[in-house]
């Protein structure tokens, strides 16, 4: 049976990527959205507390991916008076991120009696995407205006050429974000560059150049959109990731399957699934179980992990296991 249907019109969050040269104002442009959260990973907000203040935002400043991601994933399961969030630059997290993992595999080298950090070839670099690509399915589910800003560096060509500028991070950031801005200045004034929006033929929201302003904002997006009040989202308990874990254990899922639940949730683990789909796991893999078990009671069994599937109910592994938890 075919999945496809319909589309319905949706009303997207405001989630923007921008770049510009240093000192540019890249930071107090971000700051004009009030009740803002703010990530700061380079101290930039330090020269601008009273902006902050009157806006009714607040600062976090860190520079560790961990925090990062915990403080991110708590905006999305707390409610709270924040509207936007803004990463401040995102350069720095990405950063952050590869030197974190250089010295994990450079202490791992060092042991292993290996002269090359580059002797793990790709190993390392699908380390630093997927801790990459966490964060930013996260910023995908947050019900928040999300503002990314990143450093700004030049492209070069042959016989190093100027050829221009693009934004300094993570390599396909442009095709995770609808809305692509470069701030420059023009005289007194901060202007934004459209350089991408995602829209249908001949209904962009934005013009080619405009005044950064959060009033020009709230015009071509939307005020109702961007002043919305952000809900939160109910994620997996303890107990629930628990009774899952022991299920896939005993069912011995292949590692494929539970990888697949994954990617269609948008998450990297158990802890970060919404309550919703990772109740729709449980119920299906109790069923499984439930089944291989001839029917007996299986919720014991997962939720203390001792009992043992007996000799009569045969578990084993199912590549149609993945499709009723869809």
């Amino acid at each position: 049976m075919l999945k496809g249907k319909k589309p319905e019109p949706q009303e997207k969050r405001l989630k923007i990527f921008i770049y510009g040269p240093a000192g540019v104002g890249k930071t107090i442009a971000s700051l004009q959205f009030p009740n803002a959260y703010v990530i700061d990973c380079e101290k930039g907000t330090d020269h601008y507390t009273e902006t902050i203040c009157k806006a009714n935002s607040a600062v976090l400043q860190t520079l560790l991916p961990g925090e990062v991601k915990a403080e991110i994933r708590e905006l999305i399961v707390t409610k709270h008076p924040y509207k936007t969030l803004i990463i401040d630059p995102i350069t720095q997290v990405y950063n952050a991120i590869q030197e974190e993992w250089r010295n994990k595999y450079g202490i791992q080298a060092k042991k292993e009696g290996k002269n090359e950090l580059e002797d793990y070839g790709m190993g390392i670099w699908g380390k630093i995407k997927k801790d990459y690509k966490a964060i930013q399915r996260m910023l995908l589910t947050i019900d928040m205006n999300v503002i990314i800003t990143a450093h700004q560096k030049d492209v070069y060509g042959n016989n190093f050429s100027k050829l221009g500028t693009t934004f300094d991070s993570a390599k396909g950031d442009d095709y995770f974000f609808d809305l692509i801005f470069q701030i420059v200045k023009k005289g007194d004034k901060r202007m934004a560059i459209t350089i991408k929006e995602r829209a249908e033929i001949g209904k962009n929201k934005f013009p080619e150049t405009f005044e950064w302003s959060y009033e020009n904002f709230t015009k071509y997006y939307g005020k109702e959109i961007i002043e919305k009040e952000s809900t939160p989202v109910e994620m997996a308990d303890k107990n629930t990731v628990g009774r899952v874990k022991n299920m896939v254990n005993l069912l011995r899922l292949d590692d494929g399957i539970v990888d697949k639940w994954f990617q269609k949730a948008e998450v990297d683990a158990w802890d970060d699934m919404p309550k919703v789909t990772i109740e729709k796991c449980e119920k299906y893999l109790n069923a499984l179980l439930s089944k291989a078990q001839g029917g007996q009671d299986t919720l014991k069994t997962a939720t203390e992990g001792t009992e043992q599937p007996k000799k009569g109910g045969k578990i084993a592994k199912t590549k149609d296991t993945a499709k009723g938890a869809q």
